[in-house]
């Protein structure tokens, strides 16, 4: 899962039903996310990026984080070795993808999972890099 999926349960006019039935799943237990050690960082990003841009008030924070936080607890974060930044590296220049995205699609594929994205980016670039996408339109 990246952290365009996390955005839904962060910002207000992301949120869809399915969203909602996703994030329920993971609360439940039922879905147990996957994400490099990254992530994390990209979440709180975009709370702060949210927060520069307007789209969260300030005074939503605390509340969000909480959120987040329940979140994590769920998510199992991944520390990429060192050896395995150049196999991230390739992915990034062959899938023309940033080397954040390619650590999404590199540890999908060596878990052989699907990912759970929506990042349009990650969404063209997935099948190239031989990675089948989640579809949260199931759960």
């Amino acid at each position: 899962m990246d952290a365009s999926v996390t955005a839904a349960w962060l910002l207000p006019d992301q949120a869809s039903e399915h969203t909602r039935r996703l994030y329920a799943a993971i609360r439940r237990d039922e879905v147990e996310p996957q994400a490099p050690n990254a992530w994390q960082w990209e979440c709180a990003n975009i709370l702060a990026n949210g927060v520069r841009s307007g789209r969260i008030p300030a005074s939503a924070v605390e509340g969000l984080w909480s959120v987040l936080d329940a979140i994590r607890h769920r998510v199992e974060l991944h520390d990429l070795a060192p050896a395995q930044h150049k196999a991230v590296l390739a992915v990034a220049i062959d899938a023309g993808v940033s080397l954040y995205d390619a650590g999404y699609l590199w540890l999908a594929k060596s878990l052989n999972l699907p990912l759970a994205t929506f990042d349009e980016h990650l969404i063209q670039a997935a099948p190239h890099a031989g990675v089948k996408l989640f579809d949260i339109s199931t759960l």
